[in-house]
Formats: C-alpha cells, structure tokens, sequence
C-alpha cells in the first residue's frame, strides 16, 4: 500500500526528468574538466614551442660559428703561420700508386 501512495504522488516522468538531469550535470562536469586539460596542454605546447625556438636559433648560431672555424682561407692562414707550412711546387709533388 505504501507503494501505491508514493506512485501516487510523484509525476508519471519524475523518473527519466531525474535520470536525464543528471546525465545534463555528469556531461557538464566532463565538458568542464576537458576544457581545463585542453588550457593545459595548449600552454605546455607554446612553452616546448618556445624552448624549441631558442634551441633553432642556438643551432643555426652553431652551425655558423662551425663554418667559420673551418673556413679554408683561416685553415691556410693557420697552416702557414704557425706550422710554416706551404704549398709545394708542382716539380716537387710525386704521385704514389697503391
């Protein structure tokens, strides 16, 4: 009997009201909480962007420091001026075979 009382007094759609409110407030909780990750993510993303930018300009500032260490002219200057080295004459170079 108390069945039927407690039948009686709520609304025939009481029920899936209450089942498709909490699905609305479940889906707005994980909407939120997807947004916040995504913020995150976005930030980490320009902060490795940013580290990847500094880390291309010191390469590229590298590689041009390599190039003008071994430039040939500053090799020759070198070899001349401080191993007296020289290029011989084309009557003193000898081929050697294998």
């Amino acid at each position: 009997m108390n069945r039927g009382l407690l039948a009686r007094r709520l609304p025939p759609l009481s029920l899936p009201i209450t089942l498709l409110f909490l699905a609305v407030l479940g889906s707005s909780i994980v909407v939120a909480y997807s947004a916040h990750a995504s913020r995150q993510l976005l930030n980490t993303l320009f902060v490795e962007m940013k580290q990847r930018d500094k880390l291309q300009a010191e390469w590229a500032r590298l590689v041009l420091e390599h190039s003008t260490w071994t430039a040939h002219n500053r090799i020759e200057k070198l070899a001349v001026e401080q191993l007296d080295m020289h290029v011989p004459e084309p009557g003193r170079v000898r081929m050697v075979s294998p």
